[in-house]
């Protein structure tokens, strides 16, 4: 009898925890509920490319989920804001897709996939996912997880160019944070544990740990939040330590050898690599390789759980039996509460 009493106990404990989890994503997002001007339609790519043809629109893949609280902040700042709804209602057809959702989507070549197949297909790792297509519905730009509302602004304008494809969105983003500087600091952050280097390749042959290389930039606010606040954390910085990091200024005009061997400026680096928000954090594998390609890119805004969470992914090597970020998110999240931890996804 005591032990039928111990598991009910135990499974309500479990049930009461994952409660929480749920109520803390809910919190942080819950359900979203679209805005009324996006585009309905029965996602059928090719009818949906026809329609925004005729009327001089391009179409824009929202690739969501529910509970996320990036997705939440994207529709309460960014799409409350009088001017980029202008915009988006005048420029874009939105298409709202759920990454684990179920709904049938036909794709340019007529092949059906689910939501979440298609969202497999598209390499969507982080939510708000959103992906411009151009007339032709080749992918014109991209733009993987959340970006500030005068970030979003700086996408449209750049999109709005007729001759953007003359100008990568890079140099065009450090032209507008040159023009638009403000009281944040003008400088990089340095930390003691950053690596000082000029050969990103021979630091991937010599260290044991995986390589961060952080890309950043002067008045940048968020760059001021990721040291004055995420990095003062102390779980996140002894993650930090199972890493070897790099600081590249995008705007630097100093050489450096690229982690494949290239000689060329920081700057060029960035562009190259199309760094279209900072901080940006690539990751490379450690070993003596020639042709050394980053194993995950963290290309936007995040929390302090979500950045942990890609540290853990990271360090873990679980990236290489687990390639959809967003379960491992989920399965850190589900572990955590299990030993009692609250889950703040918005900390």
């Amino acid at each position: 009898m005591k032990k039928i009493i111990f598991i009910s106990l135990w499974v309500l404990f479990v049930q009461v925890l994952f409660i929480r989890v749920v109520l803390s994503a809910a919190d942080s997002g819950g359900e979203l509920v679209k805005p009324d001007w996006f585009k309905q339609s029965f996602l059928d790519l090719e009818e949906d490319l026809e329609d925004a043809n005729n009327n001089d629109k391009l179409i824009m893949l929202y690739f969501y989920q529910n509970g996320c609280p990036y997705c939440n902040k994207l529709l309460k700042d960014n799409f409350s804001q009088s001017d980029i709804v202008n915009r988006m209602k005048r420029g874009y057809d939105v298409l709202e897709l759920n990454m684990w959702g179920d709904r049938s989507i036909t794709s340019f070549s007529g092949d059906e996939y689910s939501e979440k197949e298609f969202a497999r297909k598209m390499k969507v790792m982080f939510t708000p996912t959103l992906i411009v297509l151009d007339k032709k519905g080749e992918t014109l730009f991209r733009i993987n997880g959340y970006y500030s509302p005068d970030k979003f602004s700086a996408v449209l304008d750049y999109l709005s160019l007729k001759s953007h494809s003359l100008l990568s969105f890079t140099e065009f983003f450090r032209q507008q944070t040159q023009i638009k500087k403000s009281a944040q600091s003008s400088a990089l952050h340095k930390e003691k544990f950053f690596s000082q280097t000029d050969n990103l390749q021979n630091l991937i042959k010599k260290t044991n740990k995986p390589l961060i290389v952080l890309f950043e930039q002067g008045n940048c606010q968020d760059c001021d939040e990721l040291h004055g606040d995420f990095f003062r954390r102390l779980p996140l910085y002894q993650k930090l330590k199972q890493f070897t990091i790099v600081q590249i200024d995008i705007n630097s005009d100093k050489t450096i050898i690229t982690p494949d061997g290239r000689r060329m400026s920081r700057k060029d680096f960035a562009q190259q690599e199309n760094i279209q928000y900072t901080p940006s954090l690539f990751f490379y594998e450690s070993g003596d390789k020639i042709d050394n390609k980053p194993i995950f890119r963290s290309e936007a805004y995040l929390k302090g759980f979500h950045l942990e969470t890609v540290l853990d992914y990271i360090s873990s090597t679980a990236y290489k039996t687990e390639p959809e970020f967003q379960r491992f998110v989920q399965r850190r999240a589900e572990e955590m509460a299990e030993k009692g931890i609250e889950v703040d996804l918005w900390k």
